[in-house]
């Protein structure tokens, strides 16, 4: 009988490269979200909404069932009270040309506006948007809120400063530490209980962290929500808790939609009735898709017979990636989008 190791010896290093190369891009697809080793959690959409898509979103608040923004860049900036069921703006003021807004927290009703390098925060009248005083400080100004006792500001580093609430003054301050490292570019802020959400300047996720200690306590994926970035600048920025519905409101700059979401412990399901209608069947399906061409040209061209296993991977491929996206966490579709 004729020995066929030559054949082996031609074929067997294309071989092992195509199965590396297809563990590695299965493995890849399958584990699509991968941040750090604190909790990871997801956002799951209770509820959408229109939003301004010419909004440079710089700061997003409730109080009580009122919705609040502030958008920025100069000769842009802007306050505005939004109705929250329908997007619509109900009334803004804009700044001077000098102004660069960014975020703002409420007090008292009266809102404190930051601004990024003006070295002043605003405070305005919650009902005329008259500008009734100021506090000054120094650096530049990112995200604001409060906790009652204290303002609590970012500056686009890893530090947190909690300032007193009669004249802005740092009482204290923190360093934003996640798994050992400092997470720099923190943006937008929302204080509630004892945590502080933040953004992150040009990631898809907020991180929870605590207000004592400035350790980073649940990571929470929006890598769902990505569609909405259609240019470097539409980063994922604003969030508001609303007691009401114990949900957040997020939203991007220059978004087109604000969505009501919960943080679910779990891996990232978002309902296909809210994603659908952005993305399409073919961006939904795309990692699935390639993955069974893939496996079909190994097992037809370059190692015949090896179709069930390949099979049987593809299988549990598109089953954990559908349980992924498929289930919205409430089990039913919400009557109440606009």
């Amino acid at each position: 009988m004729e020995h066929c190791s030559y054949i082996y010896n031609k074929y067997a290093p294309k071989n092992a490269f195509l199965i590396i190369f297809t563990i590695m891009f299965l493995s890849n697809n399958s584990l699509e979200i991968s941040y750090a080793d604190s909790p990871s959690y997801a956002s799951n959409v209770l509820k959408l909404t229109e939003h301004d898509e010419n909004a440079f979103t710089q700061g997003l608040e409730m109080y009580g069932d009122r919705l609040f923004e502030s958008t920025g860049l100069y000769g842009s900036s802007s306050l505005r009270e939004v109705n929250a069921s329908s997007g619509q703006v109900i009334r803004q003021i804009s700044f001077s040309d000098d102004i660069f807004a960014e975020g703002i927290t409420i007090i008292n009703n009266t809102i404190i506006l930051l601004t990024w390098k003006e070295n002043i925060a605003l405070k305005i009248d919650i009902d005329t948007f008259d500008v009734i005083g100021n506090y000054t400080y120094s650096g530049e100004g990112w995200g604001l809120c409060n906790d009652g006792n204290s303002y609590v500001m970012s500056n686009g580093s890893s530090e947190i400063s909690f300032r007193n609430l009669e004249n802005f003054d740092i009482i204290s301050s923190i360093v934003v530490i996640e798994d050992g490292i400092e997470i720099p570019n923190l943006n937008e802020l929302e204080c509630v209980g004892n945590s502080i959400y933040a953004n992150i300047w040009g990631e898809n996720r907020i991180i929870e962290i605590n207000m004592s200690s400035g350790q980073v306590e649940k990571s929470i994926s929006t890598d769902s929500l990505e569609f909405n970035k259609n240019s470097s600048h539409s980063v994922l920025n604003g969030i508001a808790y609303s007691s009401a519905e114990d949900a957040f409101w997020i939203t991007g700059k220059y978004w087109s939609k604000m969505y009501l979401t919960e943080f679910i412990d779990d891996d990232l399901r978002i309902s296909e009735d809210f994603v659908i209608e952005e993305e399409g069947f073919l961006t939904k399906y795309t990692n699935k898709i390639l993955s069974f061409i893939i496996i079909i040209i190994i097992a037809i061209f370059i190692m015949p017979g090896s179709w069930p296993f390949f099979s049987l991977i593809f299988y549990k491929l598109f089953k954990r990636q559908t349980e992924h996206l498929g289930a919205s966490g409430k089990g039913e579709r919400e009557d109440e989008i606009t």
